[in-house]
């Protein structure tokens, strides 16, 4: 039967190299990455301008420019398919007027500017596109796929004071943003991201109920060009704010400006950002499983060596002279002599 102290010791290597073990697969198992969550509530985000233009169609299907209070919304939910690396988004985007409360309603018509509805797969880590996307113009209502590449509503985990390159729904392509400094919301540090679109003819990359009208016998084509500000939680890459300044209109090849399709400066509430910055500090709260693998591959290793170090020290070792005990009938022999010599009757030499 083993001594007690090796079996101690077994138990203490067995230990060990469960807890590494337990270090080396718990990254694999558990990850600490702020993914977006598959259980995310739909987000919205709302920017209002309080003086804006926008378009008007009126009943004889000519159009004039209307000026007051106009909303920006784009309203994320998350649909199947979805896995461990990808999800799919629903993003309706919609930009309306803001009417007097007795109309308020009455007639979407007259409320709505324009409305579409992309679907597409972004990373569920960096929020990078993965396949082109599906959009449904909810003016002219037929489907069309898009390719699209960079980012969007999610910009990558660990968001760095760089250049990313985000998609622009109205060119439908990408513009850098450009890192354009830090500030504090809430005490928590966000980043600033700034894209600057050059004067465009949206006409001359694609086609659409809007790209080209006529006014007064004059062809009129559609021109857009502004900035966007994206804030962002570094650590989760959610879009916590986003201010726009931007001029649709439609022009001649002269350059006469015919008509405003939508002239936007604003931005979302501070209520409302604050919100979507709790949300993203949720996401980016988790468990630090990086910490605890290192802690119990380096318990385990001590235990382990500790174990093998009792387990191969040699037993029956004296502490003075490190001679090996006698055992069995050997013991019983030496004690013998010992009684005798003691009682004065030497034992016999052979």
């Amino acid at each position: 039967m083993l001594p007690r102290s090796r079996i101690i010791a077994v138990l203490i290597i067995g230990l060990g190299a469960a807890m590494i073990a337990a270090g080396a697969f718990l990254p694999r198992l558990v990850s600490d990455d702020p993914k977006i969550p598959l259980d995310l509530p739909d987000t919205t985000y709302a920017l209002r301008a309080e003086n804006g233009v926008s378009t008007k169609l009126l009943p004889d299907g000519s159009r004039e420019d209307a000026f007051g209070p106009i909303r920006r919304q784009f309203h994320g939910q998350l649909i199947p398919p979805a896995d461990e690396k990808k999800v799919s988004v629903r993003l309706g985007t919609s930009t309306t007027r803001e009417l007097p409360p007795e109309v308020m309603g009455t007639d979407p018509i007259l409320e709505l500017v324009d409305a579409a509805v992309w679907t597409f797969t972004v990373d569920r880590l960096s929020g990078q596109f993965l396949a082109p996307a599906m959009l449904t113009d909810q003016m002219a209502g037929v489907p069309l796929q898009v390719p699209v590449d960079g980012y969007w509503v999610k910009f990558p985990a660990g968001a760095g004071k760089e250049t990313y390159p985000v998609f622009d729904d109205f060119l439908r392509r990408t513009v850098p943003a450009e890192f354009a400094g830090t500030e504090e919301i809430g005490g928590n540090e966000v980043l600033r991201y700034r894209q600057t679109i050059a004067p465009t003819n949206l006409a001359t990359l694609y086609r659409s109920n809007l790209s080209q009208i006529n006014v007064d016998d004059k062809t009129g084509f559609l021109m857009y060009q502004g900035t966007r500000e994206w804030l962002v939680e570094p650590e989760s890459g959610m879009v916590v704010d986003i201010n726009e300044d931007l001029d649709l209109r439609w022009e001649t090849r002269e350059g006469e400006r015919l008509r405003t399709l939508l002239r936007f400066t604003g931005g979302i509430d501070d209520q409302a950002s604050a919100k979507l910055l709790q949300q993203a500090l949720e996401v980016a709260d988790t468990a630090p499983v990086r910490a605890w693998s290192i802690a119990l591959l380096t318990i385990g290793a001590i235990l382990a060596f500790g174990g093998v170090v009792g387990a191969l020290r040699p037993e029956g070792h004296d502490r003075s002279g490190g001679r090996e005990r006698p055992r069995g009938p050997q013991r019983e022999n030496a004690r013998a002599r010992k009684r005798g010599t003691s009682a004065g009757n030497p034992a016999r030499r052979p």
